[in-house]
């Protein structure tokens, strides 16, 4: 399927511009005739550019933080009883992000030549979660748009607490990691050849500890260039890897094996899902449907490989809290609150108190794995710049040894 960008008139008159996907132009001007869209102009987009751009993703975003500022704003607007183009338009002149300010152009455009807004919105690519979009529908279809969006919004501000939990608990010891590379770099590049050439003047012999570092760090001075090609490769490669079904699946597995952080980021996604989850019950969306979106929102290849399974186990007519305890991803109190929650017809509170249960084991946990991690880092310090410490004076030890003798 190829991309194209266009420049078209809507049925109304007006003039937009839309991206658009067909399997090649005749197949795009015949759907848009359908639509009695009138073409301006059309670009198809490079698939070379679009190709490195999914590598590197490469792609237009909305942060989290504003797309949940926008959700206050247009909540505030719809309850006060101002119709959606209305608000739309007053959210627009907000707006500062212009990939932001496109998008939702775009949806004001959709939404006053007829489109339901979920649809608007979910026509903008990848730009908006298709939980969001799916929320909307239900709130369109139920009447109940405020109150989808207030639910919405509660869903994203939890999801945001812990994320930024998780983000603040890694701050120190990356920083203790950045410190350490810096200093090692520093040492190699420019400390370690200097030190070099007075050991030679000096005429002294090189334990073997010190020759590995020494012609190391000429090495790695003498060839740089070709070091930071490899490593751009590797990295263009690894990423490359990552996209794809393969690799993204093994490197999520790799991550719940990791010591410490594995268990972090098995409970992130647990929390994530039946908060989900509970999010799309409460808005009226079907089991079914449901559970297919959480599993997408996950973030995690391997546990949502497996929830897919849940769905179509679910679908067969099995018990939600069966399908979750067979996958062995689900932990054992998430899974009976589930159970009574089915049982008792309170699927949705259960799920909710499933998710502030795991909120409150992912405090522990990164609070235990910063305990750890902290001063595991220092010794690493310690190790890696006290090694190089000692290879760069053992020559000088032994030489002032000798002398003494």
């Amino acid at each position: 399927m190829a991309q194209f960008s266009c420049r078209v008139a809507l049925p109304s008159g007006e003039i937009v511009e839309r991206k658009f996907t067909a399997p090649d132009e005749a197949a795009l001007r015949r759907d848009l005739e359908d639509k009695d869209y009138l073409l301006l102009d059309l670009r198809r987009r490079n698939p070379v550019l679009q190709m490195l751009g999914a590598i590197l993703r490469l792609r237009p975003r909305i942060s989290s933080r504003e797309f949940l500022f926008f959700n206050q704003e247009m909540s505030a607007l719809v309850r006060s009883g101002l119709p959606i183009l209305a608000s739309l338009d007053i959210l627009l002149e907000r707006r500062k992000n212009p990939v932001f300010r496109r998008a939702l152009q775009d949806v004001r455009e959709r939404v006053k030549s007829g489109e339901a807004l979920s649809d608007a919105f979910a026509a903008q690519e990848e730009l908006f979660p298709k939980l969001y979009c799916a929320s909307l529908a239900s709130g369109e279809r139920s009447g109940e748009l405020p109150t989808v969006l207030a639910r919405y919004i509660t869903y994203s501000r939890n999801v945001l607490a812990i994320r930024r939990k998780v983000v603040s608990a890694m701050i120190y010891p990356a920083i203790l990691l950045t410190l350490s590379v810096a200093l090692v770099a520093l040492m190699v590049f420019y400390i370690v050849p200097k030190f070099n050439t007075f050991l030679q003047d000096f005429g002294a012999d090189l334990p073997l500890i010190t020759q590995i570092l020494v012609n190391t760090a000429l090495f790695s001075r003498n060839h740089w260039g070709l070091i930071t090609l490899g490593a751009a490769g590797a990295l263009v490669g690894f990423a490359s890897w990552q996209r794809s079904g393969a690799g993204r699946l093994a490197l999520d597995r790799f991550k719940l094996r990791i010591p410490l952080f594995g268990t972090i980021v098995h409970d992130y996604a647990q929390n994530r899902f039946t908060r989900t989850l509970g999010t799309l019950v409460a808005g009226g969306i079907p089991l079914v449907s449901s559970l297919e979106l959480s599993a997408r929102a996950v973030g995690n290849a391997h546990f949502e490989r497996e929830l897919m399974g849940v769905t179509a186990r679910v679908r067969e007519g099995q018990p939600l809290w069966e399908s979750l305890e067979a996958t062995g991803l689900i932990s054992d109190i998430a899974v009976e609150m589930i159970k009574v929650g089915e049982s008792t017809g309170s699927l949705e509170e259960m799920l909710t108190n499933a998710s502030d249960f795991t909120d409150e084991e992912i405090d522990y946990r990164l609070t235990q794995m910063v305990a750890i991690v902290e001063p595991l880092m220092l010794v690493f310090m310690a190790f890696v710049v006290g090694g190089m410490l000692l290879a760069i004076y053992l020559p000088l030890l032994r030489t002032y040894s000798s002398m003494r003798a």
